[in-house]
């Protein structure tokens, strides 16, 4: 079975996307490939074939332009499995439906909500988007084959909507926690942030907690 993932937003080696999910299903026999959009070219990496559709000068023509690349690139991949990593290839996933593909969607963050906590728009336009995604996604994911949540707190919406919805979560794999040398008996109280360390991924909430939080340390490792 050949599985395909899309992606115009997340880089090639993105960890969930390249390592947790096609790694995974090419372990496990499956012929997959992933369609990205970042001009470093095609490539054969660990199994899984990497299409490259060329970066895009800015967010607009991503969205207008790259977006028809990657479905006409989808295309001629012609898998039986296409996997969606990012809203704006949702109308891709349509478009495909209507090619009999199976289609799923991996919603990797709760997008009306996190629409509404971006801080170059005003609070009246983002109530407005935020509302507009959520019909345009509760109309669309109906039509999809199945949908993908990357945390316990969105599978109840999204299976209000469709009922084949499963939580992958972005737990660390059994294997890196392995390489770790830890002492189990060790008293160190640390605290571990990994990822992109912004406002609206909770740094400031994370560093006014310490106050609570005597002779614990909090470590971050990520773009800041």
């Amino acid at each position: 079975m050949k599985i395909t993932h899309l992606t115009s937003v997340h880089t090639r080696y993105d960890v969930r996307i390249f390592l947790k999910e096609c790694k995974s299903l090419y372990n496990n026999g499956y012929e997959v490939s992933l369609i990205v959009a970042d001009g470093k070219g095609d490539e054969n990496k660990e199994g899984i074939k990497i299409y490259d559709v060329g970066k895009p000068k800015n967010r607009v023509e991503r969205i207008f332009k790259f977006t028809k690349k990657i479905y006409k690139k989808a295309k001629e991949v012609d898998s039986g499995i296409y996997h969606l990593h990012d809203p704006e290839l949702i109308p891709v996933g349509l478009k495909l439906k209507k090619l009999n593909k199976k289609v799923i969607f991996d919603s990797h963050e709760n997008v009306p909500e996190q629409l509404l906590s971006k801080p170059y728009l005003n609070k009246f336009i983002l109530k407005f988007l935020s509302k507009i995604y959520t019909l345009y996604e509760n109309y669309a994911c109906k039509k999809l084959d199945a949908i993908i949540v990357a945390n316990p707190s969105s599978i109840k919406k999204f299976l209000k909507i469709n009922k084949n919805t499963v939580d992958v979560s972005n737990y660390p794999l059994l294997e890196e926690i392995m390489q770790i040398n830890f002492d189990p008996n060790s008293k160190k109280s640390d605290i571990c942030y990994i990822g992109g360390i912004s406002k609206t991924r909770g740094i400031e909430q994370s560093i006014k907690s310490l106050k609570f939080l005597p002779d614990i340390k909090l470590n971050l490792a990520g773009n800041f």
